[in-house]
């Protein structure tokens, strides 16, 4: 059975396993049992780590590279396999059946699916991952146990609230975990103690403040100043740049397999298909400019902040993902090379 990400940490103490299927309905639970499991290994010593982002039509060969590099240098690590369609197509499922019904000891595969629907289901290798896996359904939170998520944030940060502010809040947040979640972390580096609704309807009159999931359509609908506008605010108001490039390349990771799909000749209603959380209108706008090759090298692009933010790169990752935003938008920023500081 699908395991709660809540129930992630007890079973992750009891051994680490060959094989995580993470199902990602709702972004942040998905996002951090993603973090749990790559933390688990890491302290298991399983610290190298290959990252890809594959699709349908996209090269599995370095799903097999990564496979057997590490096999042969026996080089104990983490394959982190997003596959954000749900389709691996002919090629990449066999590879992935093949994998789950014969896992390499020497790593822990973690592959990162969207809800599975009926005929995701049906496939063989979908079935053999069933089986060998431990699966980790991210849902999203029920209305009527927002309050409590929340009030349970708020206490691992060492603060209480009041009912009328929770009922606030959960009104504010409408159901977004990770805007939620925004909210919890400027309470506590504003040094709150006890919320009350005064405490937050003082953050809502503040400055001109946007919300994390309209930066992407933003930028992808091309309004470059808008979408650098509000990238700035947030910079500016302590969101965490970790958050953003998720944010951000997520929609890029649409982008490319879209792309993909699109100059594979797919039919049209099958080009914008799966992709859970992506503004539609957004996406189809960014498609009438962009090519399969530039929706890469904005994949690359991304991943190069990654590695700054993480510090296995320098740079200033603040101006890099300006520019990464300036690049979605179509106006990549005059005078910036990329991957400059």
């Amino acid at each position: 059975m699908p395991l709660d990400p809540l129930q992630l940490d007890g079973a992750l103490a009891r051994g680490l396993r060959p094989i995580y299927l993470i199902l990602g309905e709702e972004p942040l639970q998905a996002l951090e049992a993603a973090d749990t499991v790559r933390a688990a290994a890491r302290a298991a010593g399983f610290a190298a780590r290959t990252v890809l982002d594959l699709s349908g039509s996209g090269d599995w060969t370095a799903f097999e590279a990564a496979v057997r590099d590490r096999s042969l240098f026996a080089e104990r690590g983490l394959i982190d396999l997003r596959l954000p369609s749900g389709k691996p197509g002919k090629v990449g499922g066999e590879h992935l059946k093949r994998y789950a019904e014969q896992p390499a000891p020497d790593l822990v595969l973690l592959l990162q699916l969207p809800r599975p629907d009926r005929d995701m289901r049906k496939t063989a290798w979908f079935r053999a991952m069933e089986k060998a896996a431990v699966i980790v359904h991210a849902r999203p939170v029920p209305p009527a146990r927002l309050g409590a998520w929340i009030r349970e944030r708020l206490g691992r940060a060492g603060m209480t609230i009041q009912p009328d502010a929770l009922a606030l809040l959960a009104a504010r947040v409408e159901g977004n975990l990770l805007a939620a979640r925004q909210e919890v972390e400027k309470l506590a580096l504003a040094g709150v103690a006890e919320v009350d609704v005064r405490t937050l309807q003082q953050g809502l009159a503040d400055a001109a403040r946007f919300d994390l999931f309209e930066l992407s359509p933003a930028a992808l609908s091309g309004q470059t100043s808008r979408a650098l506008r509000m990238l700035r605010t947030m910079l500016d108001e302590g969101q965490p740049e970790p958050l953003i490039l998720w944010a951000l390349s997520r929609d890029i990771r649409a982008l490319a397999v879209a792309a993909e799909r699109r100059a594979a000749g797919e039919a049209p209603a099958q080009v914008l298909k799966g992709f859970w959380g992506t503004d539609q209108a957004a996406l189809r706008k960014a498609l009438e400019r962009v090519q399969p090759g530039t929706a890469r090298d904005l994949l690359a692009r991304a991943a190069q902040v990654d590695r700054v933010i993480k510090g296995r790169e320098t740079g200033n990752a603040g101006r890099q993902l300006l520019d990464l935003v300036a690049a979605l938008s179509g106006r990549p920023l005059e005078g910036m090379e990329r991957g400059s500081a």
